[in-house]
Order: structure tokens, then sequence, then C-alpha cells
């Protein structure tokens, strides 16, 4: 839940290696007829994020960020008013800066993209802030199975397990998840070696890494140079840190290259008690390197559909050879 910080646009390259030979990519297989897909949109030429087209109550449509870092689904303010939504209770959220006070309101008949939710309560955000009329957050998510297709422009929310599974093919690698609060943790995951705690987060363009992970990388001499930037979150604070390309990180047989991450002591790692374990949030600038991703939340899974070989500078790729801690 975050925004670009404008010092750092110029970090967002990031190249892959995989363990083994180059993958071939193969076409993704057709979206649910019965679930109509949706355009990706981007918000502008800084703001990478990934919006879908959400009627309230009949209403609409207006474009919400798809933010899996967030707990909750957020409505802008303005949008609420214009909608009349009464308040309904107060409320303290919690975003990359920390805590916050706001209110809720009821969302009746939340759809998007085939479903329906009824009586979501929703924090209510300055849209200014949020970039956006709203977010789509995990309370909306928690049994879903969300899709973002890079490669078509096309996305899908579709229940956990209600497709088939995906045909096998050597294009996609499954990583596995475990969940907490209604996050999912990816397994067998390393940081420039280091066994790390990854967690995929929509709602952010940056990838952002707890001081724990830049402490531990420092003491292994495994840092990167680093610069200072900001962030500005959700709720208008100003998160600061220091932003460095990251050499590798492994997410099962996926090994990206040159990751830019800002280190910054950020609240959510603090709430999901991970303040002192090495952890990082991968932000939507770094998952748009695949063609595919498929966050499935029920079943805590995580499908990634490797970039057609062709397209890539083939001495990007090398084998995971790294030693684990």
């Amino acid at each position: 839940m975050g925004r670009l910080p404008v010092s750092t646009k110029a970090l967002l390259g990031i190249a892959m290696a995989i363990g083994g030979p180059p993958l071939a990519a193969q076409e993704a297989p057709a979206l649910d007829a019965d679930t109509p897909p949706s355009v990706v949109r981007t918000l502008d030429d800084s703001d990478q994020r990934v919006t879908i087209p959400i009627s309230i109550d009949g209403k609409g449509p207006w474009n919400f960020i798809i933010d899996t870092g967030s707990q909750r689904t957020v409505i802008a303010h303005d949008l609420a008013q214009q909608l009349a939504l009464p308040p309904r209770a107060n409320v303290t959220i919690i975003s990359m800066t920390g805590r916050a006070e706001t209110h809720t309101v009821a969302l009746p008949r939340l759809g998007f993209g085939g479903n329906r939710i009824d009586d979501i309560e929703a924090p209510v955000l300055d849209g200014a802030n949020l970039g956006a009329p709203g977010l789509l957050g995990l309370d909306s998510l928690h049994a879903k199975r969300v899709t973002l297709n890079f490669r078509t422009g096309r996305m899908e929310i579709a229940s956990s397990g209600a497709r088939r599974p995906l045909r096998a093919d050597p294009d996609t690698i499954v990583v596995e998840a475990k969940r907490k609060r209604g996050q999912l943790i990816l397994l067998d995951s390393e940081v420039n070696g280091m066994r790390v705690n990854i967690m995929l987060d929509t709602g952010t363009n940056f990838s952002i890494g707890n001081l724990a992970l830049r402490d531990r990388l420092i003491a292994k001499k495994r840092a990167p140079a680093m610069l200072e930037a900001s962030l500005v979150s959700v709720t208008g604070g100003l998160l600061t840190g220091q932003v460095g390309r990251i050499k590798s990180v492994r997410m099962g047989r996926v090994n990206m290259i040159e990751v830019p991450v800002l280190f910054a002591d950020a609240s959510p790692f603090k709430e999901l008690g991970m303040e002192d374990k090495p952890a990082l949030l991968l932000g939507i600038s770094a998952l748009r390197i695949f063609d595919r991703v498929a966050i499935d939340f029920g079943r805590g899974k995580v499908d990634f559909l490797m970039p057609d070989a062709s397209a890539l500078d083939k001495t990007r790729f090398a084998a995971n050879d790294q030693g684990k801690e």
C-alpha cells in the first residue's frame, strides 16, 4: 500500500534467471467464459498498479486497485460522499508509515469480474493518496484466485479451485505459500542466498524490505550499494529508507536479478510479527516481468508464467547456485 518514490524511478529495471535452461513460453489458457475478464489498467506512467472495474450497489464501475498487501477493501472519501454512504464506525488502519484513524462505510453489493460480495465494511481514505477511487483488499479476495496476465493485458478473479488446474508446461513455475493473517508468505524463498519471508504486494509499485533484511545483508557482506529514498503511503505519510538493487531474489525455481528494493521500517512487518525476521514485500513492478502471475489465496499457491525466453537477453539466465542459510 504505497506509491513509488520519485527519486528512484530510474532503478526499476529487473532481470531474471531460472534454475535450468531458458524456458520457451506457450500460450496462456483461455479465461473462464463465465467470469468476464477485465482489462489490466495502470494509473499513470509512474504507477504500475493493476485496477479492476468495481460496481457498488449496481452503480459505476470505478477502477479499484487490486491490493494483495491490504487486509481491508478501502474506498476514497469523495466516492463515499458521491454515493451518500453514511459513516459506520471509527477504525485504526495500518499503512506503510504507521497507524491512522478514519471511519468505515458499508459497500452494498460490491461487484467485480463476475463476483458479488455483500456488505463489505470499508475504511475511507483520501483518494489523492490512494491514487484511485479505492483498493480491493484481502477481505474481498481471501477465497479467490487472482490471475494477472501481463502478456495479454487481461486479468480475472475467480473462486479458488473453481477452474481446473492449469495444464502442466515447463513455463509455469508453482511456488507454495503459507497463510498468515490473510497474507500468503512464499515458501522456499531467498534474497542473496539467505532465507527470507516474501509476500506479494500488488498495492505498491516498489518492493520493500524490512530493516532486519537490510541488517542481515550488511552483516553477511551481501548488501547492495544504497541511496536515500522515500515513499508516500495511502494515508499520506512519508516512509523514508534506503534503496538498492538486490542481486538475487529467488522464489522456488524463479530467480530474479537486480531487483530494486526500498529498505525501511514499514509498519506492516511489525503487524505480521516479522519486524525481527528478514522479510520482503514484492511490489507490482517486480511482478510485471512475468507473462502471468496467478495468486490462489484459497489453495496457498502462486503460479508464475515465465516470459518468452526469445524476448530476453540470454546472458541474464543463470543457474541458482547460491548457498542457503
